[in-house]
């Protein structure tokens, strides 16, 4: 298992180096965390040489990138999308290995399920279609793709897309299961199953003004919120098709009130002991 850092990514973090993601990889050695996410083409439009030396420097200091990638899934045709995974491939086959990656992320990208554009059916279906070939290339260069869930979609549409598409898995944003207006604990275990990855995200909820009704979400220290981040935690290790090789990404979002650094200080020993408790 793989613990890292995906966002956000406040300016004091991003202190000491000039680019960027060399800046993110140190503050990971400093909060002894080992991964965080890139965009694949940040990585593969680099030269030859600044691709060796990244490769070489989390070689050196047991770090990970997880690439990122997608295309247009809705709306790509058949030839669009073959091309645009062969090109996916291509960069896969190159920096994959120099990035350590254990697995993919991508994200449907697509609107939301309630947008009717098109009816929600033929969305999932056109996504899928798109998507198939992608995975079966990421489960032969043992890269597994995740599909992130950013709330708009039901937890039952992401199981449904696994079990539609041969080797395809969940990326789950703890958080974001509210955004799909689910409730946490049963979505979660519903994707656990298939889930290779996570934000490990928590929010505070708080009674919306929306009308007829509604809630609000607000930043918060990780584990001092709303989602049962403890309780889902030894879900996930039970359910989760390979558990040794999560990868989870600590989503942290503070509360404008307390200083980023502080926030961090409490949501890293939140995770620390909610390890400890299960190991």
């Amino acid at each position: 298992m793989l613990w890292g850092y995906a966002n956000g990514w406040y300016p004091e973090f991003l202190t000491r180096d000039e680019d960027k993601l060399y800046a993110k990889l140190k503050f990971l050695l400093d909060h002894d965390l080992q991964e965080t996410g890139v965009l694949l083409e940040e990585v593969a439009e680099r030269s030859v040489r600044e691709r060796d030396r990244l490769g070489a420097f989390l070689r050196d200091n047991d770090l990970h990138l997880t690439p990122t990638v997608w295309f247009d899934y809705l709306n790509a045709d058949e030839g669009e999308a073959r091309r645009q995974t062969e090109e996916i491939a291509a960069a896969l086959r190159t920096c994959g290995p120099l990035m350590r990656a254990q697995s993919v992320m991508t994200y449907a990208g697509a609107g939301h399920r309630f947008d009717r554009n098109p009816p929600v059916e033929e969305k999932i279906e056109r996504i899928c279609r798109s998507i198939e070939p992608l995975a079966a290339l990421c489960h032969e260069l043992d890269m597994p793709l995740m599909i992130d869930t950013q709330g708009d979609f039901y937890s039952t549409d992401f199981v449904h897309m696994c079990e539609r598409v041969p080797h395809l898995y969940i990326h789950v944003d703890t958080a974001n299961i509210f955004w799909a207006c689910e409730r946490i604990r049963p979505a979660f275990e519903r994707m656990a199953p298939h889930v290779m990855g996570t934000h490990w995200r928590d929010e505070r909820v708080s009674i919306g003004n929306r009308k007829p009704r509604g809630v609000l979400l607000h930043n918060c220290v990780t584990g001092q919120g709303d989602v049962p981040l403890r309780e889902l935690y030894p879900v996930l290790l039970e359910e989760a098709p390979a558990p040794d090789r999560l990868v989870m990404q600590l989503e942290m979002f503070g509360p404008p009130e307390m200083e980023a650094e502080e926030c961090l200080r409490q949501s890293l020993a939140f995770i620390r002991s909610m390890r400890e408790e299960n190991e």
